[in-house]
């Protein structure tokens, strides 16, 4: 990129949640090195100093006296041209700011600000010649204290421009940004095993070894165990080798030390042998079939649904694809919408892929996103991560794929930019023409109309892998149960039986419930007192362990009374049920058996997901409880069954997405069970089991739903035949988030081609002591006028902030709710 060495002066991105770009003088000591993309120092306000990203260069400004660049933070810009433009795609189709766009796409380390805070973390020798002055001013004041603050070394140094000396520092691994301090835990290590190499490749000396040990049958059988379960001499985890063989510790080192055995010892979540990829795909004749109307799709510059049933095998469809692109020096972008789930879909691709995957989501230190960062720029990688990964520098992405592609996770909520990750992954490939493969077992309303209408490629994989075949579907009446007295807690009888026969089988179980806590609602018999949230509209909910009412929106936390706080009785019930109810039911119900949870309540850190996973995966837990963390694409080889709790509360959400996403969830759940050779069983409890939409469930009938839910849609003008954007009004009076609401409704009702619905109540009119008030604006999905609407409507929300009744009045727009 050629410097403007003309330009006087630069618009720049400022990482802050305020509007526009903001105009710096170029001092002439950098114009023949500055571009845009570069990161600058600048300062912002009274004092306060933040590293920007020039968005443009001109000649000449309105601004009078614009303040002048403070420093250069880069040689290389960090943002190429694309990357510019995609976030100017995001501000203007989202109405977000460019700063929320930067806040969201820049990794922390590259956005420093008077406010962030540095730490040590592998200091020079104190008498080391490489130490500049201001470097060993910061580390000696590093060593006196744990952290400082920017403002801080600014102090320290005597200087207004301290950046560039900050990331040096970084550079050198001296210090780091600090973000977040947690206790570290020790490293839990896994020790692995295989046969020695020396007698997977010579028969004769295999047999000779199996002579030796005849004698000693715990060692014969801790041998044969491991040929029947690894028959390519692959790696086993010691502890399930044993558990498996029905033998301990003494008899694994025994083995190793006549040399039958090899051992290695990896980190918890780390795994041999994933530096020798795999080159060869094994592939049904059904997925080379579906790969071959992929590689002919593709020609056609269009997007490819590919709709495969559970436990089908597009991951290795993937894979080959995968393969393919890298081998051309392509990169490839693979979305996934949850982090949880990279765990053990990294530790597969790794096999196949080997150092060229590269992991990218919210959990990596500041040090390793930066790697991955400067690996975008250059290299032929393929990058697995949740939604922030379409932000990354792609520098040749040849193929984007969007998995479980029809998952809410991929549209962020708050704060803005309010994107929809896969929608951005689309615009992504039309940008860099790269090949773009959404996949799912259920896929998106949105997703299947255009794939049925000729927008997309529509590719169906209806049979499962290899042996496997989809679960037996049946419904538990829970009306009929009560009246029966065939109802003990919150299960069936006939659930009760069911799981009881599958864990005497050696199967495990996964029991679904999308409410975690124990109880929903502590409420007073007496006078009707209910626990809520003084901050939110919304009902505390009781969490037993802790002892705690907990706020699932702000967060606020209360003791658990022991008499009601109104009446004084000791008449206080617990009613309805969580995860953490059916744990406490099922360790009762099966003393001995292992239950864990995979709930936000004990899994908030990417950490202890794995570890959950890995415990159910290595079959040391028999039933995982879990809300829909248990539904997205986990791979299991034991489950036997799987039970879903209260189906009526997701299908009767006040949404009008609600019958789709229940159709997912209990698709998406229901496959979890009989992935091998196996069919599975799924129960689903509920009162209404005769609805349409659980009717479809059990069929494996997605052409059904689908067909009914867009006459639905279609009669009711909403997606995938008209745009929605919602506007939210905050504030902590009510009467002035209404007034508000109104005054914005009247605005937006002159214009052509929309619809306003509202200003309304939302289900939730009240959040973190805010009252909210909603407006619906519906947009045809044929009108050409929504670039038009769209500036209609911050122009409108423009002019409400500058009114100055209403200034304090927060406006939050969505679009695509």
């Amino acid at each position: 990129m050629t410097p403007q060495p003309e330009a006087k002066y630069a618009q720049v991105i400022l990482p802050l949640g305020v509007e526009g770009y903001f105009t710096y003088a170029v001092p002439e000591a950098f114009r023949n090195r500055i571009v845009t993309g570069m990161r600058v120092e600048v300062e912002f306000g009274k004092r306060k100093h933040y590293a920007a990203v020039i968005a443009s260069m001109s000649d000449s400004t309105d601004w009078e006296n614009p303040k002048p660049i403070l420093a250069l933070l880069d040689e290389i810009p960090t943002l190429a041209p694309a990357q510019l433009d995609f976030w100017n795609w995001i501000c203007e189709y989202y109405l977000c700011s460019p700063g929320e766009v930067m806040l969201a796409a820049l990794p922390p380390a590259f956005r420093l600000g008077s406010e962030t805070h540095l730490c040590l973390h592998a200091p020079p020798e104190a008498n080391s010649r490489d130490i500049a002055d201001d470097e060993y001013l910061i580390l000696e004041a590093l060593e006196m204290r744990d952290e400082i603050s920017i403002r801080e070394v600014q102090n320290i140094l005597q200087k207004q421009s301290v950046l560039p000396v900050v990331y040096r520092m970084i550079e050198k691994r001296w210090i780091h940004s600090y973000e977040k301090l947690e206790g570290r835990e020790a490293v839990v290590k896994v020790g692995w095993i295989r046969l020695h190499p020396e007698l997977q490749s010579d028969e004769e000396k295999l047999n000779a070894a199996i002579n030796r040990i005849q004698k000693s049958e715990r060692q014969s059988r801790l041998l044969i165990t491991y040929l029947q379960n690894c028959p390519t001499f692959n790696w086993i985890k010691r502890i399930e080798l044993q558990r498996l063989a029905g033998t301990g510790t003494e008899v694994t080192r025994t083995l190793l030390e006549k040399g039958l055995f090899e051992e290695t010892v990896l980190d918890k979540f780390d795994y041999p042998g994933t530096n020798e990829p795999i080159q060869e795909v094994r592939l049904s004749e059904t997925q080379q079939d579906v790969l071959r109307q992929l590689e002919v799709a593709f020609t056609e510059n269009k997007p490819v649904l590919l709709h495969g049933v559970t436990g089908s095998g597009k991951t290795m469809i993937y894979i080959r694809l995968m393969q393919e692109m890298l081998s051309q020096g392509k990169q490839v972008v693979y979305l996934v919408p949850e982090i949880a789930l990279t765990t053990q879909l990294v530790h597969r691709l790794k096999s196949y892929l080997g150092d060229q995957l590269l992991e990218y989501h919210s959990d990596l230190n500041p040090r390793a996103k930066m790697a991955v960062w400067s690996a975008a720029r250059r290299g032929a990688y393929a990058f697995i991560g949740a939604r922030s990964t379409i932000f990354l520098p792609f520098s040749n992405p040849g193929l984007i794929i969007v998995d479980e592609e029809h998952d809410p996770s991929y549209k962020q909520n708050d704060p803005a930019p309010r994107y929809q990750g896969r929608d951005c992954a689309l615009v992504l490939g039309r940008m860099f023409r790269a090949k773009v493969l959404l996949g799912s077992a259920t896929p998106s309303l949105e997703s299947y109309n255009n794939a049925k209408t000729g927008k997309y490629h529509y590719l169906e994989l209806n049979t499962r892998y290899g042996e496997s075949e989809l679960p037996d579907i049946k419904t538990v009446s829970l009306q009929e149960a009560t009246l029966t007295g065939e109802k003990i807690g919150n299960f069936s009888k006939q659930m009760i039986e069911a799981l009881r026969e599958q864990l005497d089988s050696g199967k495990q179980a996964i029991i679904f419930r999308n409410r975690r806590g124990y109880s929903p609602l502590l409420q007073c018999s007496n006078c009707q007192w209910e626990a809520c949230c003084n901050q939110c509209d919304i009902r505390l909910t009781v969490h037993k362990v802790q002892n705690r009412l907990k706020c699932h929106i702000c967060g606020v936390q209360k003791s658990v009374p022991e008499r009601c706080p109104n009446c004084g009785q000791y008449t206080l019930r617990q009613l309805g049920f969580g995860t953490e109810q059916i744990e406490e039911e099922l360790l009762a119900l099966f003393p001995g058996r292992k239950v864990q949870r995979l709930d936000l309540d004990v899994a908030r850190s990417r950490k202890m997901q794995q570890k959950i996973i890995e415990s159910f995966q290595d079959r040391e837990t028999d039933i995982l409880v879990g809300t829909q963390m248990v539904t997205k694409g986990l791979d299991f080889d034991h489950v036997g069954m799987v039970g879903v709790l209260q189906a009526d509360q997701i299908l009767y959400y006040p949404d009008f997405r609600s019958q789709e996403r229940a159709f997912q969830l209990f698709t998406q759940v229901a496959g979890r069970a009989g992935r091998r050779k196996d069919k599975g069983l799924v129960l689903i409890q509920g009162y209404a089991i005769g609805h349409p939409v659980l009717q479809c469930v059990l069929r494996h009938d997605p052409e059904s739903f689908y067909q009914a839910e867009l006459a639905e849609r279609k009669t009711f003008i909403y997606p995938p035949f008209a745009r929605l954007i919602r506007i939210r009004l905050m504030h902590p009076k009510p009467a002035l988030a209404e007034m508000a609401a109104e005054e914005l409704a009247k605005a937006l009702n002159r214009l052509e081609d929309v619809r306003v619905l509202g200003p309304s109540e939302p289900h939730l009119n009240r959040i973190k002591g805010s009252y909210i008030r909603e407006l619906l604006l519906k947009i045809d999905k044929s009108s050409h006028q929504l670039v038009r609407i769209k500036s209609a409507l911050t122009i409108a929300c423009q002019q409400l902030r500058n009114a100055k009744a209403y200034r304090s009045v927060r406006v939050h727009i969505d679009v695509d709710p």
